[in-house]
């Protein structure tokens, strides 16, 4: 591919540093600038133009979805690949971007095979614009989610202490041991198939009310058997946390309080 241009917005400085090391090993010929929320890279956007944006979803003062829909809305940038790379997966969100505009999501954690095949693939249609069908599709069906969530409970409260790990494409249900806005210390059950040190992972830590605190970004610090024997049944795994979002961390703060 020739020379371009492409920009990363995360507020974690380590996921911005991680995928910035992705892309250059991929693509040695690319330039690649990072921002660490969305105004800082309006700023860069207006400054010069990309030609692709990698953008998360949470960051303070701007989020991904209000930087995807001022991007949609300059001229030079209608029609240039926005892919969403961030924790929030679920449906609502999705349709959400589609709806902004966004060409393609990705879900962390992430393989570096994964963000170069996203990255390929957008690339290689460069010149389409956003599907409007699809837009216009996800417009209806989140209008309809919205008005089943109106008349529907809210899901039932779960027990505290409980947290889910997702590392490259596995989900580990955990419990929690102890948390800090440092890192997390979580344990497993020990079913032969762990992550490995250093590896990127989210955590999405559920309160007593059922409300998820903000999904944490980290990389696994520690693994440990939980008791001291080979055929340990439990595994201890620390992580490390990387995100700087003061929004996640006020969320953190909260929980940490009502656990103590």
């Amino acid at each position: 591919m020739k020379n371009l241009n492409v920009i990363i917005v995360d507020d974690a400085k380590f996921i911005c540093e991680h995928v910035t090391k992705i892309v250059s090993e991929a693509f040695p010929s690319f330039t690649v600038k990072a921002a660490y929320n969305g105004k800082e890279a309006q700023t860069l956007m207006l400054a010069e133009t990309f030609d692709i944006v990698l953008c998360d979803w949470e960051m303070p003062q701007m989020s991904g979805l209000e930087l995807l829909q001022w991007t949609r809305a300059q001229a030079q940038y209608k029609t240039v690949p926005y892919l969403m790379v961030t924790s929030r997966g679920e449906r609502e969100y999705v349709l959400k971007a589609i709806q902004a505009g966004v060409n393609d999501y990705l879900g962390k954690p992430f393989t570096s095979e994964q963000l170069v095949q996203k990255m390929q693939k957008l690339l290689g249609k460069k010149s389409v614009a956003p599907n409007t069908v699809k837009q216009a599709q996800a417009a209806k069906m989140l209008e309809a989610e919205q008005k089943k969530e109106a008349v529907t409970p809210k899901n039932m409260p779960k027990p505290k202490g409980l947290a889910h790990l997702r590392v490259r494409d596995q989900v580990y249900k955990c419990a929690i041991k102890d948390l800090s806005l440092k890192d997390v210390l979580v344990v497993v059950k020990n079913d032969g198939n762990f992550p490995q040190i250093l590896d990127q992972a989210v955590i999405d830590i559920e309160q007593l009310s059922g409300d998820s605190v903000a999904r944490v970004n980290g990389y696994v610090q520690m693994l440990q058997a939980a008791e001291p024997r080979i055929d340990s049944a439990f595994i201890n795994i620390k992580v490390a946390l990387v995100d700087d979002d003061p929004d996640k961390m006020a969320h953190l703060s909260k929980y940490i309080a009502s656990v103590r």
